[in-house]
């Protein structure tokens, strides 16, 4: 039950430590005091920052589709608590299917 990293195969250890440090956010701290305390740290731009996290495709390992289980990506740590409190999550692709299904039956 966590927040599981999949890092680009460009990425440098480097960068996928950055990745690591920003999910880590524990949501007690203001949010841009994270990521400018981890700018600080690393010595880059915010800009730099975020291309570098938005490198790393993150996704819940506990949320997971219901109909095809596939897992649940997360783009922003404030993802992560709503989407745990939900009842229930489709992945994009079979909330279309269940659309178009929806509106071919009627």
């Amino acid at each position: 039950m966590s927040v599981k990293l999949q890092p680009n195969m460009t990425q440098s250890p480097y960068d996928i430590k950055i990745c690591e440090d920003y999910w880590a956010y524990d949501n007690k701290s203001g949010f841009i005091k994270h990521v400018k305390t981890l700018c600080e740290k690393y010595e880059v731009s915010p800009q730099v920052f975020f291309e570098t996290v938005a490198q790393c495709y993150a996704y819940l390992d506990d949320v997971i589709c219901e109909y095809c289980g596939y897992a649940c990506p997360i783009e922003v740590p404030a993802d992560i608590r709503y989407m745990r409190t939900k009842d229930s999550w489709l992945c994009a692709i079979c909330e279309h299917a269940l659309w178009r299904t929806d509106k071919e039956n009627k």
